[in-house]
């Protein structure tokens, strides 16, 4: 059985601090985006590694306090995977929180890997990239779990690395 967001996000809420709220609803909204866009292929798909990659493909923004957190984010996702018991879990939650920001396709319209990469999108955008959800459904989740925050802290952390890093601006980005 998956375990609940809760106890996913109990290490990471002090971290977190006053970004935990956005960042929250940014995994509530992220999971019900996967879940219509998956479709009726949804009841087939683990729901432990999108839980996981969900909760852990930001989270080395906090964790290890850099804009380049790919690489601690999934190594962060391993280790709780590892210590759970969910070896087998670690290459699909690698690849959905590496390739989360890939901008061409990571595999099939029912990869699990190109729905996380899309649901992301979608949230990210808020909704102008929307592949096959209605934007009525998109608004329908931000009532639910509003932003908190979340994507004017993107806007934000964004700025700085642009000022810090001009020649690395978005370096979470892949091809």
């Amino acid at each position: 059985m998956a375990p609940d967001l809760d106890e996913l996000f109990s290490p990471w809420v002090d971290a977190l601090g006053k970004d935990y709220p956005g960042y929250r609803n940014h995994v509530e909204r992220l999971l019900g985006i996967c879940e219509l866009l998956a479709g009726d292929a949804w009841k087939g798909m683990d729901p432990m590694a999108f839980r996981v990659a969900a909760v852990y493909h930001d989270i080395g923004i906090w964790s290890d306090r850099t804009f380049d957190y790919l690489a601690p984010s999934s190594t962060r996702a391993e280790a709780y995977l590892r210590q759970h018991g969910h070896e087998a879990l670690v290459p699909v939650v690698d690849a959905m929180i590496q390739q989360h920001h890939k901008l061409r396709p990571a595999g099939s319209a029912h990869d699990p890997v190109e729905i996380f990469r899309r649901a992301d999108w979608v949230d990210v955008t808020l909704g102008l990239l929307h592949f096959t959800i209605s934007r009525a459904d998109y608004r329908a989740l931000l009532r639910r779990h509003p932003d908190a925050g979340f994507h004017w802290n993107l806007v934000k952390l964004t700025g700085r690395r642009a000022l810090t890093n001009p020649l690395s601006p978005l370096p979470m980005f892949r091809w």
